[in-house]
């Protein structure tokens, strides 16, 4: 039977819809993809900051560190007097967050469907009982829960001291619309200008939404604004830019963050490898997998890499009653799909810098509010 005509059965929106289809929209979740693509994880030492080794067993993992010295330590004398005895500082990481989201998939509705719905795909390691339609019910669970992913993230994030200041409190910058104005204290001048106070080293992370959004637009499409050969022009090349809707409820209205480079990572917890995975012969009536699952969003974030989810994959041979939300229903013969991801974010400590150092209490993350005046 051909795709698009069936008449007697149902068929899916998103065949007629396409890209804009509602059921797969992924609201812009830039703290997310910044972590993933910026963070620790993106270093040539590859992924140290996942907790499991490929044999599925859990890991200890700390992370060591000197503070750096400061002139008034160095001594004007030509003598044998030692200044300093070298001692390291120690952290633990682990894992704070868990977000999971299970679906039930009836074997009675997916007869109804046309025949595509029950044609076996395979996408990375998915057992190969998956389904046409259980593939579209996952990528549909998807906005939901990579969005609470990003939402964790913006909640546990520390603010650091901006050197400018001497205090973590949001710097108001001013993105001025007069195209006939060019002051160093505003726009991308003045964040790039913090950006060297703060001793930051490689391409500042811009994230947030609202104004700073639109600053960035126009720094990237000079020709979308008179303004642009001045000051907002300054960021052409020299930033990257994350979109996060989610920023403005959370971390403050037309408030955002710059970000040092590797400052700042993902722990993640990945359980269902090794050998805890049942990928061809299952454990009971349960698969048990671990793969990333390529996720795009809308304008120009782009495809959101190196997430990887755990799924359980069971098959209910006998009808069940369950609680779904505050309901109590009955679960037919089918699969439920369980998805999880353990994880936290994590950034530099408070006490990388000495009390006397110009950067004390700086972890590489600088908060700011955008203004258009």
């Amino acid at each position: 039977m051909a795709l698009g005509y069936c008449p007697a059965l149902m068929m899916h929106m998103k065949y007629v819809v396409g890209e804009n289809a509602p059921e797969h929209k992924i609201t812009p979740a830039g703290a997310l993809k910044m972590f993933l693509e910026k963070g620790v994880q993106a270093s040539p030492m590859g992924d140290p900051f996942t907790l499991t080794n490929v044999n599925g067993h859990i890991k200890d993992l700390k992370l060591k560190y000197y503070n750096r010295t400061i002139p008034a330590q160095m001594s004007t004398s030509d003598d044998c007097e030692i200044e300093l005895i070298p001692e390291y500082k120690e952290i633990t990481i682990d894992t704070t967050s868990v977000v999971k989201f299970g679906m039930h998939f009836n074997d009675e509705t997916i007869a109804k469907y046309c025949d595509e719905a029950s044609r076996s795909v395979a996408m990375g390691l998915a057992p190969s009982a998956f389904m046409e339609e259980h593939l579209a019910g996952l990528m549909a669970a998807l906005p939901g829960f990579v969005g609470k992913i990003d939402q964790n993230i913006l909640s546990g994030l520390t603010w650091g001291v901006n050197a400018v200041t001497g205090n973590n409190n949001s710097v108001s910058v001013n993105f001025n619309d007069d195209s006939t104005v060019n002051s160093f204290g505003e726009g991308w001048t003045k964040v790039l200008s913090d950006y060297a106070v703060n001793e930051g080293f490689g391409k500042p992370q811009v994230m947030g939404s609202g104004i700073v959004n639109s600053a960035a637009i126009q720094a990237r499409i000079p020709g979308l604004t008179q303004y642009s050969p001045l000051n907002n022009g300054a960021a052409q090349g020299e930033i990257d830019f994350y979109h996060d809707i989610n920023a403005a409820t959370i971390v403050g209205a037309n408030q955002f963050g710059v970000f040092m480079p590797g400052t700042f990572g993902l722990v993640q917890l990945d359980e269902y490898v090794g050998f805890k995975q049942a990928v061809n012969t299952p454990k009971g009536t349960s698969y048990f997998f671990n793969m990333p699952i390529p996720v795009n969003m809308p304008g120009s974030d782009g495809l959101l890499q190196m997430l990887n989810i755990d799924f359980q994959f069971k098959y209910i041979d006998c009808p069940q009653a369950a609680t779904v939300g505050y309901d109590e229903v009955t679960l037919n013969r089918g699969w439920n799909l369980i998805m999880k991801k353990s994880f936290a974010p994590w950034q530099i400590p408070a006490n990388a810098f000495q009390a006397a150092d110009r950067l004390t209490g700086n972890n590489g993350s600088l908060r700011y509010t955008a203004t258009n005046s």
